[in-house]
């Protein structure tokens, strides 16, 4: 055998090398925790920028019924495709129908526990202004939902409705 081999036989040597290991994998874990730690504080942080919901079962045939009721061209003409619950405020939904001319459709209901929805308002036919959304719904809906709209009509800068 090498020397150094030998060398590494010794309890003592043993000792030192697993004593090198484990402050290694310790400073190792601390830094997987620190980031771990940091990646969960910006996740919180962040969350409460994407808080629409997934309707349930009984509200969904609701909105789609709705929606699809209010589309102009007739329920055969337009498609559903999925829709969105704020949870900043329960009693507003978005509802993606699309047709030549219409997008989707905002809907508001008496409580949040209701299944009559209404519209209140459309989305069709080109971008509308952000003034049009924040007349019919509060600043955190309209973020929760992604509802975008014209800041400027001279420049045609568009963004999300919802003001922070």
């Amino acid at each position: 055998m090498f020397a150094w081999r030998a060398a590494e036989r010794t309890p003592a040597a043993r000792s030192a090398t697993l004593r090198r290991r484990v402050r290694r994998a310790g400073n190792s874990r601390t830094a997987v925790a620190l980031l771990l730690a940091a990646g969960m504080t910006a996740t919180v942080a962040v969350a409460p920028a994407l808080a629409d919901r997934a309707p349930s079962r009984a509200e969904t045939r609701a909105i789609k019924r709705v929606a699809l009721a209010h589309c102009e061209q007739g329920p055969n003409a337009c498609r559903f495709h999925g829709a969105r619950e704020s949870t900043a405020n329960p009693r507003f939904a978005w509802a993606d129908v699309t047709a030549e001319g219409f997008s989707g459709v905002l809907l508001k209901r008496p409580s949040r526990s209701s299944k009559r929805f209404r519209v209140i308002g459309t989305q069709g036919g080109g971008i509308g202004e952000c003034r049009y959304w924040r007349s019919l719904a509060p600043d955190a809906v309209l973020r929760d939902l992604r509802i975008s709209g014209l800041v400027d009509a001279t420049t045609g800068e568009a963004r999300n409705c919802g003001r922070r």
